[in-house]
């Protein structure tokens, strides 16, 4: 049986070619969705874990740093720095903003920090030195052609743009860091001015340790002492971005993945029975030999199985070179089509694909007439 199928697949190579590069696409897609939805899980996490400090204080009820306000009492920071095994607190605050050039908008997360808090790497050009300098992401540097030492007007205050950081964005918008210095006076002079009162002074306490301190103990001596803030470890803070991401996210990327799904039943579905109607002579050649319907049918499946493991490598590099390809041109997003789980997944989507797809036109199988053969 497999000799017959590896024989069938040889003689026309163009076809199978085909075939395969039709089921490799469907990977290709599936691989893509997937890791555009678990790019933006990894983008969401990174935005606490990236920021540094051994425990992270917010507003009490708050429990994401993204896409949720946090205010802190201005005070805070002393309260904290006072208590057992906190060695210092590093303020950070975080303003939603909207960048305007050339008519075209954007959002913008500006973090504001002091001593910790700041960019996580930067691409080109250098760390905050100056007053009034700003680090952007290189996503909203490459949309509006931005490099270091250009101008950057951000609510009719003008910054200048020391540095390009990689990868700190998330949640669809790119993120820009400045120093605290600078905090007041881009409140005061920009066009915020009339509305000073709904921005904050201090949204996070970035906090580090005394060296052997337990930071469970700690942190609990944080909220017993600061009663208006709540304390997170960065990683538990990070799994609460996570979910809002899977809250908010979920529901459209896995429609989207699902009717991902459903076209590749359909796609190898029409491929298996295109390439049955095309071999008719050749099945009722068998079936006049006495072969089976069974038979018959699991050399349809095992050709279709064959076909889909040659495709899923092809898929899973195809996909790689998509992801790669969108974040060059547009880094706001992170694609990750290799993500273990997604990838096991698909992989066995794409078999139970190939199995359905088989199953689909088995009607033809079982209806092949032997004597076609001696017919014409």
């Amino acid at each position: 049986m497999l000799q017959y199928i590896v024989r069938q697949l040889r003689i026309d190579m163009s076809r199978t070619l085909m075939r395969g590069g039709a089921i490799a696409a469907v990977v290709a897609v599936i691989l893509v969705l997937e890791g555009f939805y678990a790019g933006q899980l990894v983008q969401l996490r990174n935005t606490s874990l990236n920021r540094g400090g051994d425990l992270i204080v917010l507003q009490a009820g708050v429990s994401n740093m993204i896409a949720v306000r946090s205010v802190l009492p201005q005070f805070s920071r002393q309260d904290v720095e006072v208590v057992n095994g906190v060695a210092s607190a590093h303020p950070l605050t975080t303003i939603a903003l909207i960048y305007e050039q050339a008519g075209i908008r954007t959002p913008i997360s500006l973090f504001v920090y002091d001593t910790a808090g700041g960019p996580g790497g930067l691409f080109a050009g250098r760390p905050i030195e100056k007053d009034r300098e700003i680090v952007v992401d290189r996503s909203l540097a490459e949309k509006y052609d931005l490099s270091p030492g250009d101008t950057f007007v951000l609510s009719d205050f003008e910054f200048h743009i020391a540095g390009i950081s990689e990868g700190d964005a998330a949640y669809f918008t790119s993120f820009g860091f400045v120093l605290f210095d600078d905090l007041l006076d881009f409140y005061f002079e920009s066009d915020l001015a009339d509305d000073i009162s709904t921005f904050p002074l201090l949204s996070f306490l970035l906090v580090n340790l005394v060296a052997d301190e337990n930071l469970v103990t700690v942190a609990q001596r944080i909220e017993e002492s600061v009663p208006s803030a709540d304390v997170y470890l960065p990683e538990m803070l990070a799994d609460k971005d996570e979910v809002l991401g899977r809250v908010t996210l979920g529901p459209i990327f896995e429609t989207m993945i699902g009717v991902a799904y459903i076209v590749g039943i359909l796609v190898t579905g029409i491929i298996m029975f295109a390439a049955i109607n095309g071999r008719r002579h050749d099945l009722g050649v068998l079936k006049a030999l006495g072969f089976s319907n069974g038979y018959l049918l699991r050399i349809v499946i095992l050709e279709a199985l064959i076909l889909a493991s040659l495709a899923i490598p092809v898929g899973i590099v195809l996909a790689m070179l998509l992801g790669v390809f969108i974040e060059s041109m547009a880094p706001l997003y992170l694609v990750l089509p290799t993500e273990t789980i997604p990838m096991i997944r698909t992989a066995l989507a794409c078999w139970g694909f190939a199995i359905a797809g088989s199953l689909l036109p088995v009607h033809m199988i079982y209806r092949l007439d032997p004597g076609m053969v001696f017919r014409n």
